[in-house]
């Protein structure tokens, strides 16, 4: 087995590069943490302070049963990258995927993650907590239930006690058989999970991709039901007399191709919701606000480039408390990464292609955003090798 390689010199420091294009040069530069290893995936995120997170997964090294992909985290502390400890898989021996990172109300940060034996199957949906000198066992809270096609359809959230809040899909199996797909929200209950009844609309009609958000002590959660092709997005609360459904169908074109909604509170408390949606063929990057009452557009089009194939998308919110969105644009193989902020009115693009390299490929667009400022993070490929890239655009 090769020796693990110390994190430190994974880290680069503050260069005095100019961010290019777009006007972005005069905002203060945040080049990417380096890895020499070949990036599996990226994600990107602020702790409760507001501070730029981001977190990666590498191939460190080829381990016995398909084992060796790490999931590494950094924060940016104004200079420089500090690591946020070493590998934080709860099995190094083991491979970690998807990760997602999400501000603590207590100032802390959040990491889930997918983490399974081999090249494809998957063991555990994992979450961790940054205590400011490690990383809290991911064990207790671990899900391992129908991970294998379940596991990659679901959220976490944290409630404003800093307490886990995922949700689940479950694929119909076994005594499960009656219902294709089902959505639920689990509740961590400081040694186990609650789970509350099905969301959908109607259990005998596939539901999934679950993404959940807390405010004023309400939890909601978004997902899409219906046929592949076919599907609605909705938006409901859990109460304590149930399921309460906001407002009517959430995306612009009835039962139509729906993926990865994310559900988020504005820094004014409202419900802000993303998601891609098939539109004439390519799919498109849209964006709608709770008003209390129904859900409104933010835009008459996508935040996306019209006609352009938008993919990864990730939604936050800049130092004005606006809606910023990040995505990954055009067919695999030569996709941009692109970036653009709500102005109140409509969408204005923040800096036009953000790639190192223009004619590089690129997946994985993420956001940390917050009073800080904006932070597009995302995976390029770099002669042969996946690499970490950032820019900061706000």
């Amino acid at each position: 087995m090769a020796p693990r390689r110390p994190l430190m010199p994974l880290m680069v420091l503050l260069t005095a590069a100019a961010a290019r294009a777009g006007g972005l040069d005069a905002l203060p530069p945040v080049l990417p943490p380096i890895d020499p290893a070949p990036v599996r995936s990226v994600a990107a995120g602020t702790d409760g302070a507001g501070r730029f997170v981001v977190a990666w997964v590498s191939r460190d090294r080829d381990l016995p049963e398909g084992g060796g992909d790490h999931l590494h985290a950094a924060r940016w502390d104004d200079t420089r990258w500090t690591p946020l400890g070493d590998v934080v898989n709860e099995k190094p021996a083991y491979n970690a995927a998807q990760p997602h990172v999400h501000p603590g109300p207590d100032g802390s940060v959040w990491l889930d993650w997918e983490e399974g034996t081999g090249l494809a199957h998957i063991d555990s949906f994992l979450m961790s907590n940054w205590t400011g000198a490690r990383w809290t066992s991911a064990s207790p809270y671990a899900l391992r239930r129908n991970l294998s096609d379940a596991g990659r359809s679901r959220s976490l959230a944290l409630s404003a006690a800093n307490i886990p809040l995922v949700g689940w899909t479950d694929i119909g199996t076994g005594t499960r058989s009656a219902y294709p797909s089902v959505v639920s929200l689990w509740r961590w209950q400081g040694s186990g999970w609650q789970t509350t009844p099905y969301a959908n609309l109607n259990v005998h009609t596939p539901a999934f991709m679950p993404s959940v958000a807390q405010t004023g002590g309400r939890t909601f959660m978004a997902f899409v039901e219906g046929p592949t092709t076919r599907s609605d997005l909705w938006v409901r609360e859990w109460t304590p007399a149930g399921w309460r459904t906001l407002g009517g169908r959430v995306n612009r074109r009835a039962r139509t191709y729906l993926f990865k909604p994310q559900l988020l509170v504005d820094p004014q408390g409202r419900l802000t919701l993303a998601w891609l949606e098939d539109a004439g063929g390519q799919d498109a990057l849209y964006v709608s606000r709770w008003d209390g009452a129904r859900w409104q557009p933010l835009g008459t089009g996508p935040a996306s480039t019209p006609g352009r194939h938008a993919s990864s998308h990730a939604l936050g919110f800049g130092p004005d408390g606006q809606p910023v969105t990040a995505w990954n644009e055009g067919p695999d193989g030569s996709r941009s990464v692109r970036a653009a902020r709500w102005d109140g009115a409509r969408w204005l693009p923040l800096g036009g292609n953000l790639n190192r390299d223009p004619r590089a490929d690129t997946d994985h667009a993420s956001l940390a955003a917050g009073p800080r400022g904006v932070l597009v993070a995302w995976r390029e490929l770099s002669g042969g090798r996946w690499t970490v890239q950032t820019r900061r655009v706000q």
